[in-house]
This record gives structure tokens, C-alpha cells and sequence, in this order.
């Protein structure tokens, strides 16, 4: 054997020597290094290997969600009036009729009934609410959303709506264009878009309300509010499609608190997106990151720069299921400069995201004490 073989066996063995030591030096000592590079490597060399799956149908989405929710029924009483001016839907030929009609501080009451109708709001300062079951149905307003708001301090309740789809990818349940918006126990499905906003909303809040099914080709999800405040409490925001986010917030401050958001088999995009950063804060929710997600990450902040003064994120006292085949990533952000706390979270994800704070993580459900997928975990009271 001439001395150059020998030589050369020599350098090999002391090459894979030398890489095995710092692989191991790494699994003891910088064990988030090695999935870091994983993540890397994966995201480059197989970034859709979590929804390259064949796509479920539709039903096998409605299976999981009765799985999980009994069906949206409506309230029984209506918006106490006091001394506000009661208009009823059965007084006029179209919803839009109705509409027209209202003055600062009505109340617009639709009866039951399923309405292949749209109408634009333009008063302040009014209520527009189903009385029983009533439906909003396949049509827009100047091809926009179901309702178009252009007034301020309204309130919208009690109302489905669904099938809502424009020739710009965007049609919504709601579009809103004035300030301040409130939405109470409203059933969004099946469209484009639930809410869609403007860049200075004002307050928008959603409470006690289911948004499902939504989304269209990445550039509409379930709640897009482009500025302002919003605030979602005790709600439902499930199965975003076609690569739409459940929520995606530009608003310098989003509260999401006492909600279950979760992707279940759907091909979603993130549970949650904060694009320009702002205060963002999680508590008492579950979300779920299901098996065909197209992205790797759960919950996206300050990707496209961070536009606000106060840029700070709060997570506390959730579950977080991580159950995308492929990377997960539970929290994704480029900039250093926003203080992230995270305390009391339940993780269940094959690798520890390594939160800061006091979390409890498992390696699977079952480890964890909760039932199989698609079950997801009651909130905590």
C-alpha cells in the first residue's frame, strides 16, 4: 500500500472522529443548534414536506369539526332596545332598503330566514341583529363582503354567513371600512374571507363567534385586520383553507384570549400572523397546528418589519398542539428588539421549542393525557 493511501485512510478517520466528537458535543451541550440546522436543512430541501399530502375532502372537515363543537345555533333574545328607534327587516323589499333607512343609534333586527342578499352600512352607531336563524348567502355588496360597513361604533350579531367569494379572491363576510366594529356571536364560513378591514379600523372585537373554513389561494384568511386594535375573545377560529391564516393581524395591538384556534386537517397556512409586530397577546386559548399546514411556523411576528412603538408578545396559560408533518415551529420572528414572555403554556410537539418562562412539554398526546387527533382540548376555565 504506497504511503498516500495511508495517509489519506488516516486523514478520513480523523476527519469522522473529529465530526462524530462534535456531534456530540452539540446533542449534550447546543442541542437546539442541531434542530435549528435541521430546520434549516429541511425547509430548503423539503419546505412542503408537511402538505404535500393529498388534500381531505370537505366532509371529512365537517366529521372533525362535529367531532369537536355541537353546530352553531343563534341566541334567543335580542339587544335589549331601551330608548333606541327598532327597525324591522320586514318592512322593506331588500336588506338594503333596510339599511338605507337607519339613522345613528337604530337597531336593524333581520328576521329568520336565509338571505341571497347584501347590503352597505353607512350609520354610526347602530346594531344590525338576526332575530332566530338568519343566513347571509353567495352575494356581495359592490363587490366586496356580505356587509360592507362604513360607519362607526357599529355592532353586527347574531348572524351565518356563507358561500361569500368575489372575482378579486377577497370577498368577505364583512368588509370594514369605518372605526370601531363589534362582532357578537357571528358564524363566518365557507367564503373567501370572514372580516376584512381597512388600514385604520379602529377597535375591532370578536366575541363568542366561530370563523371556519376560510381562506383563498394565501391572500385571504378568516380575520385580516390591516391596523388598529383587535381583540378576540371566547371564539372559534378553525380551518383556515387554501392556504389562508386563521388570523392575521396588522394591528399594533391583538389580544386573543379564552379561543381555540386550530387547523385541524385543513391545508392552512399559520394559526396566527403578526406581519408588523405590535403588542401580541395569547392566553387561556388552544391552537392546534395540523398534520397538512403548508407553513412551518404557528404563530408568525414582525416577518415583514416591525412598524409599531411598542413591540412586545405575551403567550401564557395555553396548549399548543404541534402536529404538522414535517418542521414546526411554534414562534417565528426575525427581530431581537421585541420582549417575548412565555409562562404556564402546555407543548405537545415531537422537539421542545425551548420557550422561555415555567412551560410543560410533552412528546404526544398521549403522554400528555389527551385524546387522539383531530380531538382538541377543552379550554381551561
Amino acid at each position: 500500500m504506497s504511503s498516500f493511501n495511508v495517509w489519506f485512510k488516516k486523514y478520513l478517520l480523523f476527519c469522522g472522529a473529529g465530526i462524530n466528537a462534535l456531534f456530540i458535543a452539540l446533542l449534550i451541550f447546543k442541542p437546539s443548534w442541531l434542530w435549528k440546522g435541521q430546520d434549516i436543512l429541511f425547509s430548503k430541501l423539503a419546505p412542503d414536506m408537511g402538505h404535500s399530502q393529498p388534500l381531505v375532502d370537505e366532509a371529512t372537515i365537517k366529521d372533525e369539526l362535529a367531532a369537536n363543537f355541537p353546530p352553531w345555533s343563534p341566541l334567543e333574545s335580542p339587544t335589549a332596545s331601551l330608548s333606541n328607534r327598532v327597525i324591522s327587516s320586514d318592512q322593506f323589499p331588500s336588506l338594503q332598503a333596510a339599511a338605507d333607512t337607519l339613522k345613528d343609534g337604530d337597531i336593524l333586527r333581520i328576521s329568520s330566514g336565509v338571505y341571497p342578499q347584501a347590503f352597505i352600512l353607512k350609520a354610526s352607531n347602530v346594531v344590525v341583529e338576526g332575530i332566530g336563524h338568519v343566513v347571509l348567502d353567495g352575494k356581495s355588496a359592490g363587490g366586496k363582503a356580505a356587509i360592507v360597513n362604513k360607519g362607526d361604533f357599529n355592532q353586527i350579531r347574531n348572524i351565518e354567513c356563507r358561500n361569500i367569494k368575489v372575482s378579486a379572491g377577497n370577498g368577505a363576510c364583512v368588509r370594514h371600512e369605518g372605526s370601531n366594529l363589534k362582532l357578537v356571536h357571528v358564524y363566518f364560513h365557507n367564503s373567501q374571507q370572514g372580516i376584512l378591514t381597512v388600514n385604520k379600523p379602529g377597535l375591532v372585537e370578536i366575541e363568542d363567534s366561530r370563523f371556519e373554513y376560510l381562506g383563498h389561494r394565501g391572500q385571504a384568511h378568516g380575520v385580516y385586520v390591516n391596523g388598529g386594535q383587535l381583540r378576540i375573545r371566547n371564539s372559534l377560529m378553525l380551518a383556515a383553507k387554501s392556504e389562508g391564516h386563521e388570523v392575521k393581524s396588522r394591528a399594533a395591538m391583538t389580544l386573543i384570549e379564552n379561543s381555540v384556534i386550530a387547523s385541524l386537517s385543513t391545508k392552512d397556512s399559520r394559526l396566527v400572523d403578526v406581519p408588523n409586530g405590535g403588542v401580541l397577546v395569547i392566553s387561556r386559548s388552544v391552537l392546534q397546528q395540523g398534520p397538512r399546514s403548508s407553513n412551518q411556523d404557528v404563530i408568525g411576528y414582525g416577518l415583514e418589519g416591525l412598524k409599531h412603538t411598542e413591540n412586545k408578545v405575551t403567550m401564557s396559560e395555553n396548549i399548543f398542539l404541534l402536529e404538522r408533518q414535517g418542521v414546526n415551529n411554534l414562534f417565528h420572528t426575525r427581530n431581537s428588539d421585541a420582549e417575548v414572555i412565555t409562562d404556564k403554556n402546555v407543548i405537545i410537539a415531537q422537539r421542545d421549542p425551548e420557550l422561555s418562562g415555567m412551560n410543560l412539554y410533552f412528546e404526544s398526546r398521549k403522554k400528555a393525557g389527551l385524546e387522539d387527533f383531530p380531538i382538541l382540548p377543552k379550554i381551561k376555565d
